[in-house]
C-alpha cells in the first residue's frame, strides 16, 4: 500500500460517509500568574470526518479473545489536514457533543495519512 493510495482510501470514506463536525477554536493566552492557558476564541472550524465504532488500521491483526468481551468506544477518523487535539470538544452534526481523547496518528512510508481519537460523550 502506498501513501496516496491509503489517503486516497481515507479521503473516499470521508466523503462518502464523513459526518460534518464542528468546534470552537482555541487561543493560546497568559493568565495573571504568566501561565500559558487555552481559551475559546469567537471563531468556529468544522470539517467532516468519519466516527467509527471499532479503531482503525491499514493492517488488520487477528486477535483471539476468549470469553465475551465488547467495546463501545467510539473513534474519530480523519485527514491529517484537521487540525484534532486532545480535550478538544466537537459538536456533530447530530448535535451530540463529544471530547477527544489522545490523538493518534499514522503513515506509511513516512508520509502522515490519517489521525484519530478516541471520543467520550460530553453531557
Amino acid at each position: 500500500m502506498t501513501p496516496q493510495s491509503a489517503m486516497a482510501m481515507v479521503r473516499r470514506f470521508t466523503d462518502k460517509y464523513g459526518v460534518r463536525i464542528t468546534w470552537q477554536q482555541m487561543m493560546r493566552t497568559e493568565n495573571s500568574r504568566g501561565i500559558e492557558i487555552f481559551e475559546p476564541s469567537g471563531s468556529v472550524q468544522s470539517a467532516i470526518v468519519l466516527i467509527l465504532k471499532e479503531k482503525f488500521t491499514v493492517i488488520t491483526s487477528i486477535e483471539v479473545s476468549i470469553g465475551l468481551s465488547q467495546d463501545y468506544t467510539r473513534y474519530v477518523l480523519a485527514l491529517p489536514s484537521v487540525d484534532l487535539k486532545k480535550d478538544m470538544v466537537i459538536t456533530d452534526s447530530h448535535g451530540m457533543k463529544w471530547k477527544l481523547g489522545t490523538v493518534d496518528w499514522f503513515d506509511v512510508g513516512g508520509v502522515p495519512v490519517a489521525k484519530q481519537a478516541q471520543l467520550m460523550g460530553v453531557i
